[in-house]
């Protein structure tokens, strides 16, 4: 009962009393409808050149299909018949019935949400019935340019108003922030009322458009010399558009808006005398036999009226005072300045480690040293010692030389390394031979050592530097804060009124996504609270996630993608060593990961999945996809010759923009399909644990960007076996199904088909799709 009163009661509300009071979300709309219908007939008499109106065609497009829209529709048909003429009105009526049909019939398709779509369906059906009407006439070269204009425009004011009537709540409420495509669709829209307004005449003197041009200009120029010289401008170019003559109001108010506003920090009065007095001077310096006499009367009426009448821009929402803000704002920059004061440690640290870093390192010891030991050995009991490591110390020392390169590219030396003539002399060849070996392999690994300390500091110098990276990035994020959205926070506040709750906030995310925060109860974890939650903020959300007592919503995404792993054990063993997952991240990051363990069995396993779990919480702590792929990789590898290896296969796609970022550590290859077209991405790199550091420790990276219909698929090496993967893209290509479960068990069943369950395979599968309602 309580769901029915709810779901009947929100247009209007009826409390236990005799009052009936309408919501503001039902007030808000009829107020929406009500301007829609008085703009479409204004801008119904807004004229190009005195002979076309295409505005109010502009206008329907704009509105969409709602009542808003069906308002407008009623408002611009009546505009036209009484103010163009039966012919001229009969063709704008028909081309904004026709607009609204369209709107009508298409608004529940994707393409319909295109900001492109409507104004470029005004712009055609304009064409059309101009062509019909006016083709009998024929087209010369100034009608033509005339008819080409008026088709643009149409267009164009379609465009810009759809953008101010898309969010015009927020629009009138913000004008101190406004975007620069909101920007441009106010002084559009404003400029076309002004164009129908200077149709009116008062006794035959003042124009009401150029008086309402008057007080705007003024009351922008408050603002600054820039507001004041665009307004000027833009509310000048209308007036002359209107008129068909020479830039003449564009030059005149643009200079009026100009020296206006500089007096921003003057009193009203300045600002005033200042604006008439420059349009006067205007006038008298464009004298032209007076025909524009009644300007300067309308600047002084125009100024009276802006120092009379109550007019003003909001200059922005009252900062929240100190006891609101103050506490959190000093805990929110302290936060901040550990974190970096902690970065700063981690710098410091990684720059000592990469101090003692150095190339050289690697190969301090000289191979000579292999002989001078050997030597010591053997050559000191021997009787001609002296005479071959002094009297024929050269000759002895260029046939070391000469065995040097060979054995330490062999890694054992040969009597053959030596030459002729040094082997025939030495009467204890065959121990030194053999002393040289014993040294030399103490040498290889003296040097093996050393390397594996140098690849371990430079991985230890890797993560320190990762570390510093990320506290630095955390702590501009707490630092940076949330940007609060106050017209939809009105909104929500409204919203969450009408439940009987407050203590909710509207906000921006660092990537401006649009996030909001309620308390958490059961009406509004249901779908029909989050879809009417949906259409007071004004974009689609996704699900709610309780955290604690509040209730997060976030933006929902323009795609979702379907996934589905299959797996299958090798021949003989219980559990599979691969290990392979998927999850969202709250922005809208998707991650799909693969890993493989060395070997098979439950040792395997408990490789890959502890990698996969590593790298899942990396992830999902904010770091990137290729970062937290070298950074599980150098941390594995920094285990030694205890642990073993791991493939690492992870694909993370953006679903907000469709990019996609694939990271392979030794992985298999990866398969995309886009339409019956397959691609594949293979990787050169080591299995991660492999390798510290150094070209062998970094991913392989791909880039793409994915599209709706798109299928991914991810295998491990016992899928493929070893043998050509040409039935993979087959199969692939000719899968005619949209479920990736079904086809992820096709292509397992067809590898256990062939591979005889040789190794531990794994599938995963994901296809990207659109989202319904957009």
């Amino acid at each position: 009962m309580a769901t029915k009163e709810r779901t009947g009661g929100r247009l209007l509300r009826f409390p236990r009393g005799d009052q009936v009071n309408v919501s503001r979300r039902a007030f808000l709309g009829l107020a929406e409808a009500g301007v829609g219908f008085l703009l479409g007939a204004v801008l119904a008499g807004a004229e190009l050149f005195g002979l076309y109106a295409p505005f109010g065609v502009a206008a329907v497009a704009a509105a969409g299909s709602g009542l808003s829209g069906f308002c407008t529709l009623a408002g611009t048909c009546l505009g036209y018949l009484c103010l163009e003429g039966m012919t001229d009105g009969m063709r704008y009526a028909a081309s904004a019935v026709l607009t609204y049909s369209v709107a009508f019939a298409f608004y529940d398709t994707k393409a319909y949400r295109r900001g492109w779509f409507m104004p470029a369906i005004a712009m055609l059906l304009c064409a059309l019935t101009g062509i019909i009407t006016r083709g009998g006439q024929g087209w010369h070269g100034e009608d033509l340019v005339y008819f080409l204009t008026e088709v643009l425009f149409t267009g164009a004011a379609a465009y810009g108003y759809r953008v101010v009537f898309k969010q015009w709540p927020e629009t009138l409420d913000g004008l101190q922030a406004l975007a620069p495509r909101q920007t441009v669709g106010l002084l559009l829209l404003g400029g076309t009322v002004l164009m129908s307004l200077s149709r009116v005449e008062v006794l035959a003197t003042f124009s009401l458009g150029r008086l309402a041009a008057a007080v705007g200009v003024m009351l922008v120029a408050r603002r600054g010399v820039g507001g004041g010289a665009l307004t000027g401008a833009c509310a000048g170019v209308a007036l002359d558009l209107a008129s068909g003559e020479a830039p003449y109001y564009s030059l005149v108010l643009t200079l009026a808006g100009l020296l206006c506003g500089l007096c921003r920090d003057r009193r009203k009065g300045w600002a005033a005398l200042v604006y008439a007095l420059a349009v006067t001077v205007a006038v008298l310096w464009t004298w032209d036999g007076g025909r524009h006499m009644g300007l300067p009367l309308e600047a002084a009426v125009g100024a009276i009226l802006f120092l009379v009448l109550p007019l003003r821009l909001p200059k922005g929402r009252p900062a929240p005072t100190p006891a609101q803000g103050a506490d959190w704002e000093a805990g929110r920059q302290a936060l901040s300045r550990k974190m970096g004061e902690m970065a700063g440690a981690f710098h410091t640290l990684c720059g000592s480690v990469k101090e003692t870093l150095r190339p050289e390192e690697k190969h301090t010891e000289n191979p000579a040293e292999i002989f001078t030991r050997a030597a010591d050995q053997v050559c000191a009991r021997c009787v001609l010692g002296d005479t071959c490591w002094q009297k024929d110390y050269q000759a002895t020392r260029g046939a070391c030389n000469d065995a040097t390169g060979p054995m330490l590219a062999r890694g054992r030396a040969l009597a053959t390394d030596f030459p002729g003539p040094f082997s025939a002399r030495c009467v204890r060849f065959p121990e030194f031979l053999g002393e040289v070996n014993r040294q030399l392999t103490a040498f290889l690994r003296r040097r093996q050592a050393l390397r594996r300390t140098y690849e371990t500091r430079s991985a230890l110098c890797s993560q320190y530097a990762r570390l510093d990276h990320l506290l630095r990035t955390a702590a501009a994020e707490v630092a940076a804060g949330v940007t609060p959205d106050l017209p939809r926070q009105e909104k929500l506040a409204a919203f969450l009124r009408s439940h009987n709750l407050t203590g909710g906030v509207v906000y921006y995310d660092k990537a401006g996504r649009l996030r909001a925060e309620v308390p958490v109860t059961e009406e509004l974890k249901t779908p029909a609270a989050r879809r009417e939650l949906s259409q007071v903020l004004g974009t689609r959300l996704r699900e709610g996630e309780a955290v604690g007592d509040r209730l997060l919503f976030a933006q929902a995404e323009p795609y979702r993608a379907t996934v589905s792993l299959a797996g299958a054990p090798r021949r003989g063993e219980k559990v599979s060593g691969d290990t392979g997952l998927w999850f969202r991240r709250e922005d809208g990051q998707l991650f799909l990961l693969l890993c493989d363990g060395m070997g098979s069995g439950p040792a395997a396993r408990q490789e890959s999945a502890q990698a996969a779990k590593l790298l899942e919480n990396f992830l999902r702590a904010g770091m990137g996809g290729q970062e937290g792929v070298e950074t599980v990789s150098s941390a594995l590898a920094l285990r030694g010759e205890a642990g073993g290896s791991t493939t690492i296969d992870l694909l993370s796609l953006d679903l907000f923009t469709g990019k996609c970022t694939l990271c392979k550590q030794g992985a298999a290859p990866t398969y995309i399909r886009r339409g019956k077209g397959v691609r594949c991405a293979v990787g050169s790199s080591l299995p991660a644990g492999l390798v510290a550091a150094g070209e062998g420790a970094k991913p392989d990276v791909h880039r793409f960007r994915g599209t709706e219909g798109d299928w991914v698929v991810m295998v491990t090496d016992g899928v493929l076996c070893g043998r050509d993967d040409r039935w993979v893209r087959d199969l692939l290509a000719a899968y005619q199904g949209d479920s990736p479960s079904d086809l992820a068990q096709r292509i397992l069943r067809q590898s256990q088909d062939l591979c005889q369950g040789e190794d531990d395979g794994t599938v995963l599968v994901a296809r990207l799709e659109g989202r319904e309602g957009g």
